[in-house]
């Protein structure tokens, strides 16, 4: 008896530890498809330095970041109100190009981040949990595998676009200049040395 219940108990921890292995398998391919949303004060810290570009201000400084609050200016309800949309700070219509990450669940939205902060930095670079740390950030291609996104004009298109009710035409290369907030070449240069690129 005492040898069929160690032999249970020996089957059940190795079906535990197989089963543990799987989960962690599973676990680790999530992480690596599933990049989270840290919202743009993670960004700031590193962002808001004049030496590297100072990109927080620029936005702050842009209509990005007042993409949320502008749902509620008279312009936004005048025509909320000829769309017969109640609320566009509540609206699908209306959130789906004025706030980053509109309808991602959840599990894919950390706590650091605030819908009420407009069009942010993770709308055109993608979700940045996994490439928001410094040691990934100084090397482009470890950011790329973390998830990093450089955007171009079809990332713009998604919301600047004949869909949108304030459309007047796009000008890409126009758009990009006032919004442009570059590393200077010679801060790129130093970090891609410490990253061990060149």
């Amino acid at each position: 008896m005492k040898r069929v219940r160690q032999a249970v108990v020996g089957s059940v921890l190795l079906l535990l530890a197989g089963a543990g292995v799987v989960l962690e398998s599973v676990h680790a391919q999530a992480d690596s498809v599933l990049h989270r949303y840290v919202g743009v004060e993670t960004c700031e810290v590193c962002h808001s330095a004049k030496r590297i570009g100072d990109q927080f201000d620029v936005w702050a400084k842009g209509p990005h970041a007042r993409a949320y609050t502008d749902l509620s200016s008279p312009q936004a309800q005048a025509i909320a109100a000829r769309l017969h949309v109640a609320d566009p700070t509540r609206d699908g219509r209306c959130l789906s190009c004025h706030v980053t990450a509109y309808g991602k669940p959840l599990p894919e939205i950390l706590s650091t981040f605030r819908r009420t902060d407009g069009v942010q930095c993770e709308s055109c670079h993608g979700p940045g949990e996994d490439y928001s740390h410094f040691s990934v950030m100084i090397s482009p291609a470890k950011s790329a595998a973390a998830g990093h996104l450089t955007p171009d004009e079809a990332t713009c298109k998604t919301c600047h676009n004949p869909s949108s009710p304030t459309y007047r035409g796009f000008d890409y290369h126009a758009a990009l200049r006032e919004i442009a907030h570059p590393v200077p070449a010679e801060i790129k240069k130093e970090t891609l040395e410490l990253g061990g690129e060149r």
